[in-house]
């Protein structure tokens, strides 16, 4: 089977991104010889906390892989109408949603109560039924931040489980502790499995306190002091709600005035973006897949957690072709499908050479190339970088290193006629263009007001057989299946 070629290159931002994103780890010291590999290994979780409504697995942070990158992982679900109680890592944290939606809340100190809902009698009799920070809807693809020492609370309000995947840097120069994974939690409890040594540990941040300190700080009775410590409850970090919870929320439109897109500081910022929209994507091939890049130009508070982000999706038979991340490590998660990844070393051995799955965790370090291949089903990943500006060089393509080398210079290099160099340096524009005719596009609705990928991609090949299918959205934000293919009539002049 003919493989597709898909690649891309941000090569002609490579210095205006280093100089940007240079300090991002200057002052991180990660483990001395943690990325001296003979062979890498994807990984899974190691253990898994189980609470009342959900569960927290954690990879296991002593392995070489994540000690190299210098971070470590933990994927958390939430069960349909669970709370993940108000928790903060002391490392900055980057977090993809893989699937679900729902609500997140962070408290952010020093920051006031924007969101305030007024209830009883005329003007004058006027009282506050609740006040609170700023609320933030997520769902499917997004990616959000998670400052050092900030609280974040989440609510999943649909009828399916949530399910996140998170990367806490713990070489970061904001951990100041040290390179153990811990989680403080501002309620909750620990649950009766959950082991001594593992995180997260289990008990919150009041049941240390004496009550009597408790109950005169907040000017409570003792009994109340004592639940704020949740002694008697072993329901873990994620609870079941009493019924649907309600927020105080703004309707979208006043979202869009209020946002004016420039004016960001400490309490406003945004801290999550969709990266799954196939409209945003900054290289897309309706044959290969399309590759998605969220960063600090994008998203500003990333200067802060000095993480990013890259959301990939090849269709059956594509390929990313070689390529190298040059100022971060990469740590790639699998969140659909299968692909065969190949990982080589600064001395050209291969250590990386099998099958990853959905659901597995890949580490690739600073420097080492990769080419991914994707099978019958295609491959879909997120893969968070550790520079909130990682840039990449590919071997091969439009801006590669062999794009850019005079023929002479491949010709001594390697050893080949002047005919071979020039066949290995172009040869991916001629295959780029090859078969390839005027690209048309149709938005194919769906009465029920959702859109699945591989059935969206099945009904696109049905009515145009070189199509390709993909989710998308309406000018309402509403899913449709967006349907592109070749040979269509082109306009008339």
């Amino acid at each position: 089977m003919h493989k597709l070629l898909f690649f891309f290159s941000v090569a002609s931002l490579s210095v205006l991104l280093f100089f940007h994103g240079s300090e991002a780890r200057q002052q991180e010291v990660p483990l001395p010889n943690a990325c001296h590999f003979n062979q890498i290994n994807s990984l899974s979780p190691a253990h898994a906390t189980k609470f009342e409504a959900g569960q927290m697995e954690v990879w296991d942070h002593t392995s070489s892989e994540l000690q190299c990158a210098g971070v470590t992982v933990t994927r958390i679900t939430l069960q349909a109408n669970s709370i993940f109680l108000p928790s903060f890592f002391t490392p900055p944290a980057l977090a993809y949603v893989v699937q679900g939606e729902g609500v997140m809340g962070t408290v952010a100190s020093g920051c006031p109560e924007t969101y305030e809902e007024v209830g009883g009698g005329g003007d004058m009799h006027q009282r506050f039924e609740d006040m609170h920070q700023k609320l933030e809807n997520f769902r499917r693809g997004d990616v959000f931040a998670s400052l050092a020492g900030v609280s974040q609370w989440w609510y999943n309000r649909g009828n399916s489980d949530v399910v996140i995947v998170m990367v806490l840097d713990v070489t970061n120069r904001e951990n100041q502790l040290d390179q153990l994974p811990r989680m403080f939690q501002i309620a909750g409890s620990k649950t009766q499995q959950q082991q001594p040594l593992t995180w997260p540990s289990g008990k919150n941040a009041f049941s240390g306190f004496d009550p009597n300190i408790i109950a005169e700080a907040f000017k409570i009775d003792i009994e109340t002091a004592q639940k704020l410590q949740n002694q008697k409850d072993n329901r873990g970090n994620i609870v079941r709600a009493n019924g649907p919870l309600h927020f105080i929320r703004p309707s979208p439109r006043q979202w869009q005035q209020d946002d004016n897109g420039i004016e960001e500081t400490y309490c406003t910022a945004r801290l999550h973006e969709n990266i799954d929209d196939p409209e945003r994507s900054d290289f897309f091939s309706t044959r290969a897949g399309r590759i998605s890049t969220l960063n600090s130009f994008n998203l500003p508070v990333l200067r802060l957690v000095r993480l990013n982000a890259v959301r990939g999706v090849l269709y059956s038979g594509g390929m990313m072709l070689p390529h190298w991340t040059a100022n971060a490590h990469t740590v790639l998660y699998v969140t659909g499908g299968q692909a065969k990844v190949q990982v080589v070393d600064d001395n050209g051995q291969s250590v990386f050479n099998a099958q990853v799955q959905q659901g597995g965790l890949l580490v690739v370090p600073q420097g080492f190339a990769v080419v991914k291949t994707a099978g019958e089903t295609g491959f879909e990943w997120i893969a968070f970088k550790t520079n909130d500006n990682a840039y990449m060089n590919t071997l091969s393509g439009g801006t590669s290193y062999l794009r850019a080398v005079p023929v002479d210079v491949i010709e001594a290099a390697y050893g080949v006629t002047e005919e071979e160099a020039k066949r290995v340096k172009f040869r991916e524009m001629s295959i780029a263009q090859k078969g390839k005719g005027n690209q048309c596009r149709e938005n194919i609705p769906n009465k029920a007001g959702t859109c699945e990928t591989k059935s969206c991609d099945a009904e696109c090949v049905k009515r145009h057989k070189k199509g390709a299918g993909i989710c998308g959205q309406d000018s309402d934000k509403k899913p449709l299946c967006v349907c592109y293919y070749y040979g269509c009539p082109r306009p008339p002049p």
